[in-house]
């Protein structure tokens, strides 16, 4: 080969190079220009005419990857943590690895513009239309609920570490030697009954006892005693799952306190006032 054919393949092939190189840097400075207008804090805009005027959700992204997920309703915020990258060709679709969500792991089609983020759920690049958008702020709406989110949250994870053995029963009659004006006590053994009264989803698994608040004046030929329940769980995920379930109804139906594997329920014929010693006398309790 001469040598004047070997320097032509060696031009090329540095050529090639070169260009690879320069392409590979432009995606990189194109993903890192991205990455750079995503970091901070992005609040949902509710969509006209939808029930969501008291929907709290929101994005903050960190740049070492981290991201913050608030999502809550009408004063309850929960808080997801988890990872998030940008992908695709284009580099258009936004990765997001999160704990405790319904579809932890996400790859959303997204654009930003005008200081709005918007979310799409198909996989066309020339639609328009999209599900979502976040406008970015330096504070949230909703910020003064986060700080108890984030108590709530390190309570769950300290009680995902805890399990109990006693029974409900056991735990009443704790209650009433610490204090609580407790008469009668229904043990639910029948499981047809007991699954009626756990309802959904899948809380027939509990072992369940209720109790009679004496300071609660009792109706004649009442089914059952007006108090308080206590429910024990085989763990930690399912207690919680009946947790979040009982807590939609609270406000009608009482309190639900959980520790680990154990809820405590009280009654709305309860005064708020009355129902702080149980809840002092169940922490100690439970632990």
């Amino acid at each position: 080969m001469s040598e004047k054919k070997i320097q032509t393949r060696t031009g090329i092939k540095g050529l090639l190079i070169l260009l690879f190189l320069i392409s590979s840097l432009l995606v990189l400075s194109g993903c890192a220009e991205k990455k750079a207008v995503l970091i901070g804090n992005w609040e949902l805009v509710p969509s006209e005419g939808e029930l969501n005027d008291t929907a709290m959700t929101g994005y903050v992204f960190g740049e070492n990857g981290s991201v913050t997920f608030y999502n809550g309703y009408d004063g309850k915020l929960t808080i997801s943590e988890g990872q998030w990258q940008i992908s695709g060709i284009n580099k258009n679709y936004l990765e997001l690895f999160l704990d405790e969500v319904d579809t932890p792991e996400r790859n959303i089609r997204f654009k930003v513009a005008d200081e709005t983020l918007y979310f799409f759920s198909d996989s066309g690049e020339g639609k328009t239309t999209y599900d979502s958008c976040y406008k970015k702020t330096d504070q949230f709406s909703f910020e003064a609920l986060i700080a108890a989110a984030k108590k709530q949250k390190a309570k769950e994870k300290q009680d995902a570490q805890l399990f109990c053995t006693l029974s409900p029963t056991e735990i009443i009659e704790q209650l009433k030697a610490a204090g609580q004006p407790i008469g009668q006590v229904v043990v639910y053994t029948d499981p047809d009954y007991a699954t009626g009264l756990l309802k959904q989803p899948n809380l027939q698994l509990a072992q369940a006892a209720r109790f009679e608040d004496t300071s609660i004046e009792q109706a004649e030929n009442q089914i059952e005693p007006i108090g308080g329940s206590v429910e024990v769980y085989k763990d930690y995920a399912v207690a919680k799952q009946r947790y979040d379930y009982l807590t939609v109804f609270s406000d009608a139906a009482g309190s639900t306190y959980q520790i680990g594997n154990v809820l405590l329920r009280l009654d709305n014929a309860l005064q708020s006032e009355k129902r702080a010693p149980y809840e002092d006398a169940f922490l100690r309790i439970v632990k």
